[in-house]
């Protein structure tokens, strides 16, 4: 079934990056009077320490929901809109949010409720509703979400031909991760099932896909292990995460297709200086067994567009630097490289594939760490426009 990761990051708080920026020029250039007003009178709008736009204190009362019209900018389904209804609540980040600290001494990250729902010009359209939790002092964590999904996504068959096709139908995931003693080491359990019609718009089909419409059920459990030790769950700038799962799909949980799809994703964060970050991320994703085309890895990374290299095998690595180039503003370069290895199954061969670009962040909730901005990407077929919330890894 199609990666958690793709369902999950309709990017899931979207981009708060056009509810502020045109605001924010004006918020950082702010007299040092207009600090001291909203000093003495708090503002859920204003950061008490610069005067500037923060919607810090918004998001930390008890009705700051926060709606988020956004841009989608993905390049396997066109442009479009979305709009999301997003919560934070609780937490410690930044020593900002009053909580005691989890069991490694770490603050508890903040728990994130959102709805919301999408269009694109190709007609891709979707509706979810997704909670990240964080309970007992973050000695248990929680993902879940639900949609109803209708991508409309490009197939590039054996012949490298790009073939339409259209998945409409529901999508759950469930995880649920122990932390284990007073470390920083979870293991835990996920669930993912999807029930979708598979249709090809087109009369020509694939060579290795035998009918035009079919009917999908996809189930399937497994194991997690995850090592977290980011100082922040938005925008990190020191720490790690490392996370390796296994999903076992097949007809003992109610699916189709028998198969397997095991996961690593490593995400490492250095802040060698005050104001200036260096990241990089390894992800690789493989599957064996009986999986069906819309099933197999891609390659994932800003510029390319989901499911254009796909095998039986995906490694993609990347790295980035953040640099604090004026108050809240920080500049952003980025650059990647991605694999595939063959698919014998559907006769797809390994490929190769790089993208990079650059972009910008504004430090929206200072006292949650968040960062919002853009990012312009290039890949080897088309150029790109991401707006990103939080963390690009």
């Amino acid at each position: 079934m199609p990666s958690p990761r793709t369902a999950e990051r309709p990017r899931l708080l979207g981009s708060l990056a056009f509810v502020v920026l045109l605001a924010a020029p004006l918020a950082a250039a702010e007299e040092p009077a207009a600090a001291k007003t909203a000093a003495a009178k708090p503002s859920l709008f204003r950061d008490p320490e610069d005067g500037a736009l923060d919607l810090s204190g918004w998001l930390a009362s008890r009705t700051g929901v926060l709606p988020i019209p956004f841009p989608i900018t993905e390049p396997a389904v066109g442009y479009g809109g979305a709009l999301a209804l997003v919560k934070f609540q609780g937490g410690g980040l930044a020593g900002a949010l009053k909580a005691p600290p989890g069991p490694s001494g770490k603050p508890v990250p903040p728990n994130i409720a959102a709805v919301g729902g999408g269009l694109t010009e190709n007609g891709t359209w979707a509706i979810f509703a997704g909670y990240i939790g964080y309970f007992k002092q973050d000695r248990w964590r929680y993902k879940g979400a639900v949609a109803r999904l209708a991508p409309t996504l490009d197939y590039y068959g054996s012949n490298e031909q790009a073939y339409s096709f259209t998945m409409d139908g529901w999508a759950v995931y469930q995880e649920l991760g122990r932390r284990l003693g007073k470390t920083d080491l979870f293991a835990g359990v996920q669930l993912a099932w999807i029930d979708s019609t598979v249709s090809f718009e087109l009369a020509e089909l694939p060579p290795e896909i035998p009918q035009p419409e079919t009917k999908m059920t996809e189930s399937g459990a497994g194991p997690f292990v995850e090592w977290d030790t980011r100082n922040n769950s938005l925008t990190p700038s020191s720490g790690f995460n490392v996370k390796a799962s296994a999903m076992f799909l097949g007809p003992w949980l109610g699916g189709d297709n028998a198969f397997e799809r095991y996961t690593g994703n490593a995400r490492v964060y250095w802040d060698p200086r005050p104001r200036f970050v260096l990241a990089a991320r390894l992800q690789a994703q493989g599957v064996s067994g009986d999986a069906p085309f819309y099933a197999l890895p891609f390659v994932y990374l800003r510029g390319i567009p989901v499911m254009r290299y796909q095998g039986d095998t995906a490694v993609s690595v990347d790295g980035e630097v953040r640099w604090n180039a004026w108050k809240r503003w920080w500049v952003v370069a980025f650059a990647g490289q991605g694999w595939t290895d063959d698919a014998p199954g559907l006769s797809k061969e390994g490929e190769s594939v790089h993208a990079g670009g650059f972009g910008f962040r504004y430090l929206v909730a200072r006292r949650l760490g968040l960062q919002v901005g853009i990012d312009f990407a290039k890949g080897p077929e088309e150029n790109a426009l991401y707006v990103v919330a939080g963390s690009s890894f």
